[in-house]
């Protein structure tokens, strides 16, 4: 199928033409929908810096726009690689197909030099004289031999004038062709250019909110420092509960190893969040993560607020309400060294108090937005004598 070039749709921040080679016009519409329905980044950033007074709030608010953006740039060089790559392909038919033409245009001029040669003949000595051919025979046979001599002389010619107007013809198509891929090229070209200029744009926000987020943190150095502390004294703690109730959450037949989702309402579809080195702009900066990224401790699970959330496994409950980081969390200590916790709950189960045996997918809190959250999701973490793990390697995530 020939491709011509469609008028322009305009999607999000990006010309998609419906008329586009189909690899590429997949990769404009996946670029689109990818990143839905875009703001202006820069406005956005000029938005955060001016509006948003707590630096908290502001740097988790520029952490969601750096996400954005890191999105938005990964869509778009996706897109300018495939548009590229249709580019040289089209560019290599156009350069065969020049050739053919070539080899094609030099077959009539050697066809056309013949037939001018054989009207010059006839020219000089005139049409074929069919009584003059009887006239001169020897004989019938002589005589026959050169009227069919003739005719597939005439013949010939004939075929010749037919031949050179099928081949003038073919080079008029073959050129029409080249023509509409010449047009197709420059059209590609041109949405090359403007989503070129697109990343560009994203690029130099990006790190505009990059070097305004290591400016936030600079200013929230006494915060960051307050949270780990924070951090550090719930984890001694929870040491301290583990050893205290090992003996009652093993009885209880925790410490198994096997957990289960705890958030029955959404599934591994509404993760969020990884563990691991992440844009996490307030979190663990000792792990190795290269700036600005650090170490994110578990899993966010991004469900209805209030969604129910249950015990991944049986343990003793331990309640840290109002806390700077996690806001209201929940710690289970399950036996055999492994905890988990529940953070930015927007509330506990009624009668759930600290020390309280609870089963394994008992309901225990409610999702919510508590502490430094950017929105409803439940933080889940795993840990074994205090060491994050990845929670997927036991949920299968």
């Amino acid at each position: 199928m020939s491709w011509v070039p469609q008028p322009a749709q305009h999607v999000a921040a990006l010309y998609c033409y419906p008329g586009d080679p189909p690899a590429v016009y997949k990769a404009c519409v996946e670029y689109s929908q990818g990143i839905g329905q875009q703001v202006n980044n820069q406005n956005a950033l000029q938005s955060i810096q001016a509006r948003i007074n707590d630096a908290v709030n502001q740097i988790y608010a520029i952490s969601a726009l750096i996400n954005s953006l890191n999105q938005q740039i990964t869509a778009q060089k996706a897109l300018i690689a495939q548009t590229q790559a249709t580019i040289d392909d089209i560019n290599r038919e156009i350069r065969f197909g020049d050739a053919a033409v070539t080899r094609l245009v030099a077959h009539i001029s050697v066809r056309d030099e013949l037939l001018n040669q054989r009207l010059r003949f006839i020219d000089g000595h005139g049409a074929v004289n069919y009584v003059e051919l009887i006239l001169t025979s020897n004989n019938f046979n002589a005589m026959m031999n050169r009227m069919i001599a003739a005719q597939q002389v005439a013949a010939s010619d004939r075929k010749m004038l037919d031949g050179l107007a099928q081949e003038r013809a073919d080079v008029v198509v073959a050129n029409s062709a080249l023509d509409v891929k010449r047009a197709e090229v420059t059209a590609l070209m041109m949405q090359q250019k403007a989503t070129q200029a697109e990343m560009e744009k994203n690029l130099a926000t990006q790190a505009a909110a990059l070097a305004y987020a290591k400016q936030l943190e600079l200013q929230l150095a006494d915060q960051q420092a307050k949270l780990k502390a924070e951090r550090a004294a719930i984890d001694a703690q929870v040491a301290q509960l583990a050893l205290q109730y090992q003996a009652a959450a093993q009885k209880a037949g925790g410490g198994s190893g096997v957990f289960e989702w705890p958030l029955p309402a959404c599934g591994a579809g509404c993760m969020s969040q990884r563990f691991g080195c992440s844009y996490v702009p307030l979190g663990y900066d000792d792990y190795g993560c290269p700036w600005p990224h650090k170490i994110h401790t578990g899993i966010d699970i991004a469900g209805p607020y209030g969604s129910q959330v249950v015990a991944a496994d049986t343990g003793v409950a331990q309640l840290y309400p109002g806390s700077i980081g996690y806001g209201n969390l929940l710690v289970m200590v399950h036996g055999n060294g492994y905890s988990t916790y529940y953070a930015h709950l927007s509330g506990y189960a009624p009668g759930l108090s600290s020390g309280q045996v609870v089963a394994r997918g008992t309901t225990i809190a409610f999702e919510g937005s508590t502490g430094w959250s950017t929105g409803p999701h439940l933080h889940f973490e795993i840990r074994i004598n205090g060491a994050w793990k990845d929670p997927c390697l036991w949920l299968g995530c």
